[in-house]
This record gives C-alpha cells, structure tokens and sequence, in this order.
C-alpha cells in the first residue's frame, strides 16, 4: 500500500471529500471530477470545497463511489494499475490496487453496486465489460468478462441500482446503441436504437427514473437525450456545437458533462425551460492545459437511494397525470382538487420542446410538424436526408430536396456516377441525368463523332483564341483520319528548356573529352632507353668515337611496357626517386654487367 497525501484547500470536512460523517442533506450537495492525477470536489454553485493530488495516479478517467466504506474507486490509462481504491475516511488516505494493467486494456468508465460489493467497468480497447467483487474484509475477486462486445465499441456505463441493470453505450456508428442487461450479464436488451450516431456516455437518474445519454452527432454538433428506463419518452436537452463531450453525470437538479475541447466541465437544468441554455461550470483550460477533465460523479445518485420511496412517487405521479374525463354537470361540484395534488400536477407537467403547445388539460404536448415525441424532442428530419434539405410535407411526413446530381427518397443515390461516357459533363434536368457531349454524341455520349470533324474543330484554335501558346501545328489527313496538335509555350521554351539542355550537353561532351585524354595517355606510356659504352678495366665513355676492339656499346630498354624485349633489359625502380649521386648509377651498372651470360665484348 502507499500512502497519499491529501491537500486541503478550505476548512471544511463535510462530504465525500474526507469521508466526515455529515447530514444526507449537505452530503447531497457535493460532486467530484478527476483530471490527470487530481480529484476536484465541488458543491453546485461552482465552488471548489476539496482538492486531492493522488501520488499512484498519471490519467484518471472514470470514477464511482462507495457509500459503505467511504471509497471511491478510480481508473486510469497510463498507470501500471488500471482500477484501485482510495479511503477518504483519513486525510492521508491509501491507495489499494485492485486490476493490474494488461496490454490493449483501456478502462473508461466503472461503476460500483453497494448492495453486490461489485465494481464493473468498459474496456473500450478489448471492446468487453468486465466485473469483480470487492467484499468488506475479504481480498477481492479474479476479474471476469460479463460481456464480450467485439465490433460494438463499448464506452460509457451506467448503474440502474433500483432496478439492479446495467447500461452501456455502443459507439460503433455504424450500428450504435444503448444496451441493458441484468447484473448477472442475463436478459440483455437494446434499449435505444433509433436516431443515434455516436453515443459515448450514459447516465442513470435514480430520483426521476430516466435515462441519460450523450450522443456525438456526425459534424459540429452533439445531443444530450433523456427518456424512461426502457427508451420510452424520449426527450432531447441539449443540442449544441463545437464541443466534445464525453462523460456524464446527474443530480437532483442538474446534468453535467466533461468537454474535451473547451477543457471544462458544463452543467445543464434537468427540467429545461425556455432560456435555458448550458453554463461552464468549471473551465481547466488555463489551469490543466496538459490533462483533460475527465469522469465525474454526483453523491446524490451513488449514495444511499430509498428505492421504494422512488417507486411510490414514481406511481403516484404517474396516477395524477392519467387524462381525466370531463364530469357532468351534476357531479362537477362532488369533485374537489386538493392544493397538493395540483402542484404534484403543475410540478410533474411537461416541457414542451421545439416551440410545442402545451395542453393544459390533459397535460400533452401539441408538437409542430416535423416533431414528434411525449415533448417533442424528436425532428423527424434528423439524419433523414444525406444528401439534401429535409422539408415537412402537407402530410407531415419528411421530404427530400436533393442537391447537386443526388436522388432517391433519402438522396442517397448519385445518378451521375460512371453516367456520361468519353469525357460528357453531366447534369440532374428534371430528376433525371443530362449529358453534355464534347466530342460524342448520344443520350449517354457512347457514340464518337466523325474524326475528320473532330480534327477540323480541334485544329481551329488560334493565337487569338489562347494568346499564351505559339504554336499550334495540326496535320489532318483522310487516310487515317488522324489529327496531331503540337503547342509550345515561347517563353518556356526560350528561358529554361533549351539553356538547360545545352548546359547538359556541354557537361556531357567535357565528360568524354576528359575519358579520351586520360585512356591514351595511360595506353602511350614511354619507352625508356639507356646506352652505356664498357670496355675491361677503362671507365665508360660519355661520348660516341670510335670504339676500339676492346669496347663495346650496349643499349638498355625498360622492358615492362613491352611485349617482347629486343634488349637486354633492365627492371628500372619506378617506385623510388630519381638517382641523385653517380654512385646509383655505378650499382646499376655494374649490377646488369653481373647478371649478364657471357662477355659481350
């Protein structure tokens, strides 16, 4: 184990931050986000009430709470330990490690169900969720697979305690979804499948019973979507741009979620009103510039939940809201509505989104065309046309206005594609495609024009028509029928092309002039003679008179360059320097006259 030092930024010790036993009510007001090695907690106006630097941690991503022992469980991607443990009941709290880190693991998000001693978690790289128990005073458990969910790239998890499920996202857009299963991994269900793109984080919300989600749309923009625990009623909240979202978390009023782009944290009313919009609800941008924020969890959602207080609220509520039928005149003065049960009813009213109408009497939403939904949260035109405008039509059904040379009921089909034949422009004419011919003819450009006509009407360009080419030569004959076109550019031609090749030219002929000379000297080496007059016991003469019978005159060639010596020869030392005294000359002479068979004299 090893120990951690908590900073404390103010005096309190309330809440989760060091585990202090406090009322549930001031317990509720706390919130906690992990960034890099940090954990900040925060009460609901923004303020920053703890700080927590974790020694062990390098990313932190996803974080939950265990309400019993005052543990929070944290998961991180650098660190040799993917999940572990810290007590916040002790300032210097310890960190126990719970899953070691294995290769192509990447844990996103955990959560912990009290009641099982159960911690569950996404691996988005092993595309898996993954479960282990952790008991009160016994080591914990080997981790199991509870789903296998390859090709579904799993993100976001959730906990429904009430009901005992489990929520997860599936990323995958080609085929995303949000799934449920019991904690056991049985009776697995899509719960929303529908007008999704990208969806990357769930949430549950205990108090109301609904489901929370983020969804990535393709482009600028991302939803935040709401609806009942099986997909039902669904409703849209936010719908927004330019950010990156990708955690979330809900409280008794609000939804928050961590923004990557804008490096912040950003909070949004549960119950939107008109004039709601998201408010920053701590930015990192100046302060972490190298971390991101990241997992976030919310005490009144992972404490102690009174799940049959819910459900009793949950029934009554939904009691108040059936449509009551208009009474008679007779029993109208029998009926009486208490104070409570109309502000149960003006509470529990719905908001209606989208510029909708709300009933006053039965409490629905009159939703505009092209809208649809318990709160009109839903455009039909969403994702409807790919390539068009979407229009509501006079029987409020969607309708497609394709652009360019797009068509089909979703503009789905580009009926210019490999339409037009040889090099035709084509073009939509009402609805359907038009080919503008350049050197064929035919509904689809597939029948060539005559050739000699062709040539006649590509050679008839001239200086005037492209005042930048010189030359245009074009030769047409009816044997073949063939047209040839040769443009030069003057300037081109004059300025680079031809110093060019005449400096590579020059090169080219300096290069083998160079060859030749250095091949015939090394072939014409010279012939080395020398000439020597000997006679017995009289000193060489260095001139040429005549030559009594007892002299003779011997010349002497440097046989290396030649095939056959004519001479005698002599092997000359080509590797030394040149003689400087007449003794050198002396040996050489009297060596030959050594070697020599015979007297020649």
């Amino acid at each position: 184990m090893h120990r951690t030092r908590l900073e404390i930024r103010t005096s309190a010790f309330e809440g989760i931050v060091f585990g202090v036993r406090v009322s549930t009510e001031k317990l509720s007001k706390y919130l906690a986000v992990v960034i890099g090695s940090e954990i900040d907690f925060f009460v609901r106006n923004g303020s920053r009430t703890g700080h927590a630097n974790i020694a062990e941690a390098v990313a932190l991503t996803g974080v939950t709470y265990d309400d019993t022992t005052r543990t929070m469980y944290l998961s991180d991607l650098r660190n040799n330990v993917s999940i572990f443990s810290n007590d916040l009941t002790e300032k210097n709290f310890t960190s126990t490690p719970l899953l070691k880190k294995e290769n192509g693991m990447h844990i996103m998000g955990i959560v912990f169900d009290t009641s099982s001693r159960t911690l569950f978690w996404v691996d988005t790289l092993k595309e898996i969720i993954g479960k282990m128990e952790v008991p009160l005073n016994d080591e914990p458990s080997n981790p199991i697979i509870l789903h296998n969910l390859t090709g579904n790239s799993p993100c976001g998890i959730a906990l429904d305690v009430c009901n005992s499920f489990i929520y997860w996202a599936n990323s995958n857009t080609t085929n995303p979804s949000i799934e449920r299963s019991n904690l056991d991994g049985s009776d697995r269900t899509i719960v929303v499948k529908e007008n999704l793109y990208e969806p990357l984080a769930v949430a549950i919300d205990h108090a109301q019973q609904k489901l929370y989600w983020i969804d990535d749309v393709e482009g600028i923009h991302f939803k935040i979507e709401r609806s009942n625990l099986d997909g039902s009623e669904r409703e849209l909240l936010v719908l927004n741009k330019h950010q990156q979202p990708i955690y979330l978390a809900v409280d008794n009023e609000s939804v928050y979620w961590s923004d990557w782009v804008h490096r912040a944290v950003w909070s949004m009313p549960k119950n939107v009103k008109v004039g709601d919009y998201p408010t920053k609800f701590k930015s990192y941008y100046e302060s972490k510039k190298d971390a991101n924020p990241a997992g976030i969890v919310t005490r009144d959602n992972v404490g102690k939940i009174d799940c049959a207080a819910v459900f009793s609220m949950l029934e009554k509520r939904r009691n108040l809201s059936e449509p009551v039928s208009r009474p008679s005149a007779e029993t109208f003065n029998n009926l009486t509505t208490s104070t409570e049960e109309s502000d149960l009813t003006t509470e529990s009213s719905k908001n209606c989104l989208n510029n909708g109408h709300l009933n006053k009497t039965d409490g629905t939403c009159r939703c505009k065309p092209g809208f649809i939904g318990p709160f009109c949260e839903i455009s039909i035109c969403h994702n409807y046309c790919l390539h068009g405008k979407c229009i509501i039509n006079q029987r409020g059904l969607p309708e497609c206005e394709c652009t360019d040379t797009f068509s089909g009921t979703r503009c789905e089909k580009d009926v210019c594609d490999d339409y037009c034949l040889f090099d035709g422009q084509c073009s939509v004419q009402n609805g359907r495609p038009f080919c503008s011919c350049k050197y064929s003819k035919g509904t689809r450009c597939e029948e060539l024009n005559d050739i000699a006509q062709i040539c006649t009407n590509y050679c008839a360009s001239n200086r005037s028509e492209s005042p930048n080419i010189s030359v245009v030569l074009c030769r047409c004959t009816d044997s073949n029928q063939t047209a040839e076109r040769l443009t030069f550019n003057d300037n081109f031609q004059s300025d680079i092309l031809l110093p060019i090749f005449a400096a590579l030219t020059a090169t080219f002929l300096l290069v083998i002039a160079g060859l030749s000379y250095y091949v015939n000297k090394l072939r014409r080496r010279p012939r080395i003679k020398r000439h020597y007059v000997v006679s017995k016991g009289v000193m060489p003469l260095t001139s040429r008179p005549q030559m009594p019978d007892n002299q003779c005159e011997i010349t002497i060639e440097n046989c290396c360059n030649m095939n056959i010596c004519e001479t005698p020869c002599f092997e000359p030392k080509l590797r030394t320097g040149m003689p400087t005294c007449n003794s050198t000359k002396k040996e050489e002479k009297n060596s030959l006259l050594d070697n020599m068979e015979g007297n020649l004299c």
